[in-house]
């Protein structure tokens, strides 16, 4: 990360949290794996959940930043991301890897159709959690996109309203500058005159100085 990017304390937390959080779903799958038990699969999908919360927060503390001070930091939350999706990959391929086992080891057929239960009802309260939050994300960029635009109509008009107010100015400026060089000539052309009158009566003078005594 650049070493002129100032990242805020809040989005630091924010990462600490995405790590841990990270860590800890790791942990979930392990033991899910060596016990083939659903609680921690469900832990680690609650992990996971609220490592999206936390990539949800540093997103925004993101869009606080100047824009020209973003690009590192956005760089750092599309790894979030990245990371975030390879759990969620993991995750499923544990619940599946699990299904599968249950299905090899034929387990009796109460004991078979109470956990088959259980799991269906995981899956769908993890379905229910995706679509919720694919629809949550699909509403936060409509409102971004809409306070974007807000603020680009914003800028365009304010552009438009200094561009008329420079044209204003510009054209008074014109005009005077006309109006002073008009003067400057004026007062060239007199300057002239008097400077030639001044002259004939400065020969005049002399003429009479000369021609007057004798």
């Amino acid at each position: 990360m650049s070493q002129h990017v100032t990242v805020s304390e809040m989005f630091t937390e924010y990462e600490a949290d995405f790590t841990r959080l990270c860590h800890e779903a790791e942990e979930c799958l392990e033991r899910a794996k060596s016990t083939s038990s659903a609680k921690p699969l469900s832990d680690a999908d609650r992990c996971i959940s609220r490592a999206e919360q936390a990539v949800k927060q540093m997103e925004l503390e993101v869009r606080a930043m100047p824009p020209e001070a973003r690009g590192p930091v956005q760089s750092k939350v599309q790894e979030c991301r990245r990371a975030l999706t390879e759990r969620r990959k993991a995750s499923e391929a544990v619940s599946r890897a699990m299904l599968l086992e249950e299905t090899t080891l034929g387990k009796p057929t109460s004991e078979h159709t109470a956990e088959d239960m259980n799991q269906s009802m995981l899956e769908a309260s993890r379905k229910l959690t995706e679509a919720k939050r694919a629809a949550l994300e699909s509403e936060q960029i409509g409102i971004d996109v809409m306070s974007d635009l807000r603020q680009q109509r914003e800028v365009m008009e304010r552009s438009r309203e200094n561009m008329g107010k420079v044209g204003q100015n510009y054209s008074a400026a014109g005009h005077t500058l006309d109006s002073m060089l008009r003067r400057a000539d004026q007062n060239k052309r007199m300057v002239y005159m008097i400077a030639g009158l001044m002259l004939v009566m400065l020969v005049v003078a002399v003429y009479f100085l000369f021609h007057g005594g004798s």
